[in-house]
């Protein structure tokens, strides 16, 4: 039976291109994938023929500004200084199988071209950015780090089994641990 996709499972890491560590923006609220890729029409002496273009690939990312965030930092640093990024987005809702942290993803490599933060004096300070790929996407399995997905992690809990062995001692089972503080 074909379910709804859920975009909360869907996570974009981030990583200077070069560097070693990953890092995901912690407040993400949404990501679009868009491709686009023209069709040129040449007239010859015995008709049209249509020539492809080039794939054009972008990445819109769109998060709430954290008071400390190092993937922010490092997008932020990318399109001022011009280095290029490694992206990945993470399907969290498809574990390879017999894996503990490796999850079905996307790869690009590419630049940030736009990068806009807003500090409302209102609403919530936001940041809103476009990645651009080079070449085309590849599909395969990203490890997530452990970090990540432990109870206290940036996507605040781990999958859990149906089986009597595996009950959640993390998200809202962690919330429900905590003592509530009184209503005044």
């Amino acid at each position: 039976m074909n379910q709804i996709a859920e975009g909360v499972s869907k996570v974009l890491y981030f990583r200077k291109l070069g560097e070693t560590t990953a890092a995901t923006l912690v407040l993400q609220t949404e990501h679009s994938k868009s491709y686009k890729r023209d069709r040129e029409a040449v007239v010859t002496k015995a008709g049209r023929v249509f020539r492809a273009a080039q794939l054009e690939d972008e990445i819109s990312i769109s998060a709430l500004q954290s008071t400390s965030d190092d993937a922010y930092k490092m997008i932020d640093n990318s399109i001022v200084d011009g280095y290029a990024l490694e992206c990945w987005e993470v399907d969290l809702s498809k574990k390879k199988p017999d894996s503990t942290n490796q999850f079905q993803a996307e790869y690009r490599q590419g630049w940030m071209t736009e990068w806009e933060s807003t500090s409302p004096a209102e609403d919530d300070p936001t940041v809103e950015g476009t990645y651009v790929t080079f070449g085309k996407r590849q599909e395969g399995f990203a490890t997530v780090p452990e970090a990540d997905l432990n109870k206290n992690g940036i996507l605040g809990y781990v999958f859990h089994d149906m089986i009597a062995s595996d009950v959640p001692d993390d998200g809202l089972a962690d919330l429900a641990a905590q003592p509530s503080s009184p209503v005044a």
